[in-house]
């Protein structure tokens, strides 16, 4: 299990989300074709779906800490700015 050192404090720890439960039908789908697809692409799709559910129900501090712990871990796609010289 991928655990990380939890920063939030207790009460935004404790906070509870109500999420729906087509929703949660849907996310468990999309992480089962995710283990179960053959292909990487799709399965990123697939995972990629799951996160982005997820992170809707999340709490601006919940987000915070993710995004900090993907930094951390250095996962985070490297993006290039490139300026125009002329």
């Amino acid at each position: 299990m991928l655990h990380h050192a939890l920063t939030l404090n207790n009460h935004e720890a404790n906070q509870r989300a109500q999420v729906p439960m087509y929703d949660l039908l849907d996310i468990a789908c999309a992480a089962q074709a995710a283990l179960e697809h053959e292909k990487i692409s799709d399965k990123e799709y697939a995972f990629k779906h799951v996160l982005n559910r997820v992170f809707g129900y999340m709490t601006p501090e919940a987000k915070a800490e993710f995004n900090e712990w993907v930094d951390r871990k250095g996962w985070r796609a490297k993006e290039a700015i490139i300026l125009s010289t002329t």
